[in-house]
């Protein structure tokens, strides 16, 4: 009991600094002028991000944990095409997808707050990596709400085409139990330094398919092997 006890405690202190890092990060990005990218840099930079994790990525779970259920809905359309997998279900919170990673690396979903700091730091403190990319070039890696903040702030210089979507982006990210876009399993992909191979379930839609259907690289490689997200609804429909 007193062990657990402790762990819990630990982890409560922990979310904390956390969400005060999250909070800063948002406020920082939401000023009247919005900040450029060279001040986003600047501003990740002098962030310690040593204490985010207290695990390494070398060994993800192969295998489910006792305490994890399947997906027996979305086992059906991803055995269609990767009958050697088996999805597990993470709570629908819009932390989804850094649910994932947590289930994926520690065998639990708590530690989704840490990754979803980790995410929107890495996307702010190689700004410049990211968007000298030709794929983020097309607006249809931004969400709606990443493009129409742009457009109100269509009289900021940039030194990107597509900088202002971008840090709009990862503006909207900084908040916890907000959607993660693709451009967020980019920078998931370069904390846990392996690939990320994302599945998108089939769609009439192929824009969308070739969006999110694809393997991601991360910045810098460390582990070649790479872990698989999938993409479905809430309802598992």
């Amino acid at each position: 009991m007193s062990a657990y006890f402790i762990f819990q405690y630990v982890i409560k202190n922990d979310n904390k600094s956390v969400n005060e890092n999250l909070f800063n990060i948002n406020k920082f990005l939401s000023v009247n002028l919005p900040p450029n990218i060279y001040t986003v840099q600047n501003y990740a930079s002098a962030i310690d991000v040593s204490n985010i994790f207290s695990i390494t990525f070398n060994a993800p779970f192969e295998t489910l944990l006792p305490l994890a259920r399947i997906d027996t809905a979305a086992e059906k359309i991803l055995h269609l095409q990767y009958p050697y997998l088996t999805p597990a279900i993470v709570f629908s919170d819009g932390n989804c997808l850094l649910n994932s990673l947590s289930l994926i690396f520690t065998g639990n979903q708590t530690s989704a707050l840490q990754f979803r700091l980790a995410m929107v730091i890495e996307l702010m403190k190689h700004a410049d990596f990211y968007l000298s990319q030709n794929f983020f070039e097309e607006d249809y890696y931004f969400s709606d709400a990443a493009l129409n903040s742009a457009k109100s702030n269509s009289n900021t210089q940039v030194t990107y085409n597509k900088e202002k979507e971008y840090i709009s982006e990862i503006l909207y990210m900084s908040k916890s139990h907000q959607f993660c876009s693709i451009i967020g399993i980019y920078g998931l992909a370069s904390v846990i330094q392996r690939p990320i191979m994302s599945i998108y379930p089939p769609t009439i839609f192929q824009l969308i398919s070739t969006l999110y259907h694809k393997l991601i690289e991360p910045r810098i490689k460390a582990y070649d092997e790479y872990i698989t997200i999938m993409w479905t609804s809430s309802n598992g429909k």
